[in-house]
């Protein structure tokens, strides 16, 4: 009995010692989940935010390369109807969403893989389309993905936009009415 009491103890102490505590912090690259709805079609992402934290965006995603487009595991896009994305068919589903930067295009990838990390496999891509990165006059610390641009008439069209550093890459979504 006593050393069942002394293990309970010594493992409440090594439970809230300083070292175990520090690591309970907030998360170098939080997680976030956006659900949104364009037209009668909701869209969720699920990615972890990067910050550059001193360092270049370009030592991060790295130019010619594929990038899971966040940090941890790989992002998740999920539609729960038939989209275009980049002018391409979408059906509904839950994908993977990888990117390869460039300077003066981004190829976006839309793959059937969930997996953690940098687990990227090719011959599991859906869809590959080009967008056009834009310079912006400031820089942006905590990478983030969003809904922009919504068709203020039908609105069944919206852009996704990804921007990190002082790049910003917008492509188009389209919901199938």
């Amino acid at each position: 009995m006593m050393k069942k009491q002394a293990l309970l103890i010594a493992f409440c102490a090594l439970l809230s010692s300083p070292v175990l505590m520090a690591q309970r912090g907030p998360a170098a690259s939080p997680q976030v989940t956006i659900k949104q709805m364009i037209g009668n079609t909701e869209m969720e992402l699920i990615y972890s935010r990067p910050s550059l934290d001193g360092r270049k965006m370009s030592s991060l995603a790295q130019n010619g390369q594929v990038w899971r487009t966040g940090a941890n595991a790989n992002t998740k896009i999920n539609f729960n109807n038939d989209v275009k994305l980049g002018g391409k068919a979408l059906p509904a589903g839950e994908y993977s969403l990888y990117t390869i930067p460039g300077d003066n295009e981004w190829t976006i990838i839309i793959n059937t893989e969930k997996s953690w990390g940098t687990n990227y496999e090719e011959s599991s891509d859906v869809i590959r389309f080009m967008a056009t990165p834009t310079i912006l006059d400031h820089s942006v610390e905590t990478m983030f993905i969003m809904m922009t641009d919504f068709d203020k008439n039908g609105k069944d069209k919206a852009n996704i936009e990804i921007a990190w550093g002082n790049t910003s890459v917008k492509f188009p979504v389209e919901v199938n009415n």
